[in-house]
């Protein structure tokens, strides 16, 4: 389990003139101190602070073999971002979101992509107070989070996923390196979406067999995180989905340093994962019985990482969705959970199956170079589906990332993607997607300050 902390810079959009937002592939589990500049007097707290953003771009192509229609999409913008200094340890941050097309997009929405917006969007996204000291960091109103099951989307679209509430994360004093986490969240922003509503992502590849969104008031999660950069990585958490799902989660990665020869450190994960169901479920949730099961065995060294997962998803009578696993606000097809079986066309997040996984990776980074290079293996098994059954399939994929970083500022980055399956709707299919984003502005958040 990789404990990821995203570096990612928030990007502006009022002009549409940049190609793509990357984030750098290497583990990063460090994560930067946010700002912290002081302000002396109340009025320069209002008067002083820091502007930053990017600049980006993105087109998506897939092409399918089998009925559903072929797919093209291009969006232009990007964020600009707001953070106050701080005043007795009170900061407050604003970020606006937006994403044009220029009018180069196919009409319909069978003829785009829809992580990402296809028609011109513009949202205040996020709009937080915020309070560090004495080990604390609290925010409260709309914001965006670093949990395992409830993120941004992973920096696969032009906007993230972002949600309205409050929590935050203490440090304790005897162990920085441990946190606990707690948030309550009331409203969530889809990607594409400019408003915040009572929804959650329901965003399935094919869209007649995924899970619909449904109202609800929203989640709340617990979780507790330790980690260090090359160290042993662990966390747990638990989340309360209203009207849909309770989540339990625990993973830990733990380096074998006496098995290290020049540099290269081999390494072992496990993962556990079970969903139950909630007092006030709604249709069509019920009977919600999953359990996932992961190991992972792998090496790295200071720019390289090569590791192989293997998951299962117990097949389960009477279940729901036979006991398939599933992720509200998680995002099917690009979807990046600690759960790493699956590649970012093909995950078991999105199968709506049980059934197992095998995945192969192999990640490098150095200065300004990023690549990934891997291979999923899906086995699922029968399965209820929610509007008809899903039949057993078995589905090979194989994709590549590669990133650059052309200056200081500016990266691009280009995947493709191609997945054999006997699925007649989509059929075997490919995907590319281009990315290019400039960054500006004095300062690099934290992921607790995106």
């Amino acid at each position: 389990m990789d404990v990821k902390i995203k570096y990612k810079v928030a990007a502006i959009t009022v002009l549409p003139l940049a190609l793509f937002c990357g984030r750098s592939f290497a583990d990063t589990s460090g994560s930067t101190q946010p700002y912290t500049a002081q302000a002396d007097s109340f009025s320069d707290w209002l008067a002083q602070g820091s502007l930053y953003g990017d600049l980006q771009t993105m087109t998506f192509f897939k092409e399918f073999t089998g009925t559903v229609q072929d797919k093209r999409t291009s969006s232009f913008g990007g964020d600009v971002q707001y953070r106050s200094p701080e005043f007795h340890g009170f900061s407050f941050g604003l970020g606006e979101y937006g994403a044009y097309n220029l009018g180069l997009n196919p009409n319909g929405t069978d003829a785009t992509e829809p992580y990402l917006p296809s028609n011109n969007v513009n949202v205040l996204g996020k709009a937080f107070i915020r309070y560090q000291g004495y080990g604390l960091d609290l925010q409260a109103g709309r914001i965006g989070l670093d949990t395992p099951f409830a993120n941004g989307g992973d920096e696969r679209t032009m906007i993230p996923g972002l949600y309205q509430g409050f929590g935050g994360s203490y440090a304790l004093p005897v162990a920085k390196d441990l946190k606990l986490y707690g948030y309550r969240i009331y409203r969530f922003k889809p990607e594409s979406s400019e408003t915040f509503g009572k929804g959650d992502a329901a965003s399935p590849e094919v869209e007649d067999t995924g899970l619909p969104s449904i109202d609800s008031n929203g989640f709340t999660t617990f979780g507790v995180r330790y980690g260090k950069l090359y160290d042993a990585k662990a966390e747990a958490w638990y989340y309360d989905f209203d009207k849909r799902a309770k989540m339990e989660y625990a993973g830990v990665e733990i380096p074998i340093k006496s098995l290290s020869v020049g540099g290269w450190t081999p390494y072992w994960g496990a993962q556990y994962l079970h969903e139950g169901n909630t007092s006030d479920q709604t249709y069509p949730y019920r009977n919600v019985d999953a359990d996932l099961y992961s190991g992972r065995i792998g090496v790295r060294s200071r720019n390289h990482t090569f590791f192989v997962s293997g998951t299962n998803v117990p097949a389960k009578n009477g279940a729901f969705m036979s006991g398939a696993y599933f992720a509200p606000y998680s995002y099917g097809i690009y979807e990046t959970t600690p759960i790493e079986n699956g590649q970012p066309l093909a995950s078991m997040v999105t199968g709506n199956q049980p059934g197992s996984a095998l995945a192969v990776r192999y990640i490098y980074h150095k200065e300004k170079i990023q690549a990934v290079f891997g291979y999923t293996r899906l086995n699922l098994k029968p399965s209820t589906g929610v509007y008809y059954p899903l039949v057993a399939e078995n589905i090979n994929a194989g994709f590549m990332v590669l990133g650059y970083d052309i200056t200081e500022r500016l990266h691009v980055e280009f995947e493709f993607d191609v997945v054999h399956s006997p699925s007649p709707v989509t059929g075997n299919y490919r995907a590319e997607r281009l990315r290019l984003v400039y960054r500006f502005g004095d300062h690099k958040p934290s992921f607790e300050d995106l």
